[in-house]
C-alpha cells in the first residue's frame, strides 16, 4: 500500500469526475467568520479554493500533488485571483505563519491512512493554528460509508469532458484492506468516449482511505491539543446521528 494517494495520476481529469458543490456554501459561510487568513489543506485543483477566494476569503493552499497545484495556479491566473500555493505533505506541514482557520474539505483527511501519520498531521495543524482559531475537518461516517464497500463494480456516472467533445464514465470497486478493516482499498476505472460513443482510452487509479470512528478521531484530536467546538452530521449543521448521518464535521480549536 502507498503512503499516500498519488493524485498526479488523475489531476487532469479531477474536475470532470468530481463536479460536486454540496459543501461549498458551508465552507464559504465558515471561512468568512475567520478574522485571520485561512489555510486550506489537501486543496487539490481548487474545487473549494476558487469559491472561497471569489467570496473574498484570504487563502493559502497546500497539496502534495504537484500537478494539482499547477492546475490550481493556472485557474487563479485565469480568474485574476491570488493565493499562496505550497506543495507539501500535510504530515510535514511547515509554513512560517499561523492561521485563524484551517480546513480540510471533502473528507480528505481520510486519505492519511495510518494512525501515526494522522497523529503527525494533527500535531502540525495544531501548531499552525492561531490561539482562538478553528480547524474544520470533515470525515465520512464509517457506519454509513462501509455499507457501500461491497467488492462489487459500480457505475458512478457519465460526465461531459471539459475541453473537448465526448464524455467520461467512472466505475469503482471497493474492498476492506485485509490487514486493517478500517482501511478501504478502492479501484477507480475511467473510460473516455468521443462524441459518437466510441471509446478512446481507459485509465485506472488506486485509492486507499481510512474510515476513522468518531471515538478514534476525537482521541487523536485531543491528544494533538484540540478541543471540540462543534460537531455536525452534515453540511446543513444537523446534529450528528451515529446511525444515520452521512458525515462527521468537526470544528476544533
Amino acid at each position: 500500500m502507498m503512503d499516500f494517494n498519488n493524485y498526479d495520476v488523475v489531476s487532469d481529469i479531477y474536475d470532470v469526475y468530481v463536479p460536486v458543490t454540496f459543501d461549498i456554501d458551508f465552507f464559504v459561510n465558515e471561512t468568512k467568520k475567520s478574522s485571520g487568513e485561512v489555510l486550506e489543506l489537501m486543496s487539490g485543483t481548487g474545487r473549494v479554493s476558487i469559491p472561497l477566494l471569489e467570496a473574498g476569503v484570504k487563502l493559502t493552499c497546500v497539496d502534495i500533488s504537484a500537478k494539482s497545484n499547477q492546475i490550481l495556479k493556472r485557474k487563479l491566473e485565469q480568474k485574476g485571483l491570488m493565493a499562496d500555493v505550497y506543495q507539501m505533505n500535510v504530515c510535514e506541514l511547515e509554513i512560517p505563519k499561523k492561521f485563524g482557520m484551517i480546513i480540510i474539505p471533502f473528507h480528505s483527511f481520510a486519505h492519511i491512512i495510518s494512525i501515526a501519520d494522522q497523529r503527525d498531521a494533527l500535531g502540525r495543524i495544531h501548531q499552525h493554528l492561531l490561539p482562538g482559531g478553528t480547524f474544520i475537518c470533515t470525515l465520512q461516517n464509517p457506519v454509513i460509508r462501509q455499507l457501500s464497500v461491497d467488492d462489487q463494480l459500480h457505475l458512478v456516472g457519465r460526465n461531459p469532458l471539459i475541453d473537448e467533445q465526448g464524455s467520461l464514465l467512472l466505475w469503482y470497486t471497493e474492498t476492506k484492506d485485509p490487514d486493517d478493516d478500517h482501511v478501504v482499498n478502492s479501484m477507480l476505472f475511467f473510460e473516455f468516449y468521443d462524441a459518437h460513443g466510441e471509446m478512446k482510452s481507459k485509465r485506472f487509479f488506486e485509492v486507499h482511505f481510512r474510515l476513522s470512528s468518531k471515538d478514534e478521531f476525537e482521541e487523536l484530536a485531543r491528544t494533538a491539543g484540540f478541543s471540540v467546538k462543534a460537531f455536525y452530521g452534515d453540511y446543513t449543521y444537523q446534529e450528528f446521528d451515529a446511525a444515520r448521518s452521512p458525515y462527521m464535521i468537526w470544528l476544533l480549536g
